[in-house]
């Protein structure tokens, strides 16, 4: 029983302390280090072999396990860069309970989504054209609502998805983690694939292998694993962890990370402090 209490007790200082980083909003851009550029443009390419080939564009999901493990800054940054290579892509914010897709372009989150699938603005009301890349729209949360799950079930969500497809080459999809709440589920079986974000020596195998169980129960075709805030130096990913690349077929990691809360619009520093050796394993 002590060895047991001792476990949680290491599992909740560890947590706690994670939650004591800085909360940062970070955009690619031409002061960014090479090594995290490179990073995103080897996800961008190793993404763009693994996506089942269908009529029109390509509509990808993105979750995590747990907040705090940078899924948001992940998913707008790898929107940015399908976007730098001259695709026409729209990232969603999906996620309606706790959305930060609008932070990032400093706008505000209402109208959204959730206002879209209410039925209570049109769809040339929620799409906003990036100032960042003239190839990139997003579309923020909207409203909070008190059935998210509901509405991204909806057929008007599915036949929404539909729509972009034929609009945009890449629709880009940032939703809630996928063991905190089922909102997740309701999109990624109706999308080409899923990829899961964790974050290095904070995400828990155990956690991870629930995340993409889940995921595959779900019908979700898991494209892959993002290993977030990954240091080199550090040593192998999940080297004791046999069932990892059976579950991803690739592996995608890079040395800077972001968190999934709020942040103030003057905390938007390079981390060139942080980098390391970046790199994708097959």
């Amino acid at each position: 029983m002590g060895f047991f209490q001792n476990l949680k007790n290491r599992r909740h200082e560890k947590d706690a302390k994670k939650h004591k980083i800085p909360r940062k909003v970070y955009l690619l851009d031409k002061n960014t280090p090479f090594d995290i550029t490179e990073a995103f443009r080897n996800l961008k390419a190793s993404l763009s072999v693994s996506i089942p080939e269908k009529q029109g564009g390509s509509i990808l999901t993105f979750t995590s396990s747990y907040p705090e493990d940078g899924k948001t800054m992940v998913t707008v940054n790898l929107a940015l860069m399908f976007a730098m290579s001259d695709a026409k892509v729209v990232l969603i914010d999906a996620d309606i309970r706790k959305g930060r897709v609008a932070k990032y372009f400093q706008c505000k989150s209402s109208p959204g989504l959730s206002d879209y699938l209410s039925g209570l603005v049109s769809f040339e009301e929620i799409l906003h054209h990036s100032t960042v890349n003239e190839n990139l729209y997003f579309i923020p949360c909207g409203t909070h609502s008190p059935k998210p799950y509901e509405l991204l079930e909806s057929d008007k969500m599915a036949t929404f998805l539909e729509e972009l497809r034929k609009k945009f080459d890449y629709t880009i999809i940032d939703t809630p983690p996928v063991l905190m709440v089922s909102d997740a589920l309701a999109i990624a079986p109706k999308t080409d694939g899923a990829v899961l974000i964790c974050r290095h020596n904070v995400s828990y195998v155990s956690d991870v292998q629930r995340s993409l169980a889940t995921l595959q129960f779900a019908k979700s075709e898991v494209l892959g694993v993002v290993v977030n805030d990954y240091h080199a130096s550090q040593g192998k990913i999940y080297s004791n962890y046999r069932g990892y690349y059976h579950y991803s077929k690739y592996a995608y990691n890079y040395g800077y990370t972001c968190d999934e809360n709020d942040v103030d619009e003057d905390d938007t520093k390079n981390p060139e402090e942080q980098t390391e050796e970046t790199s994708v394993q097959n």
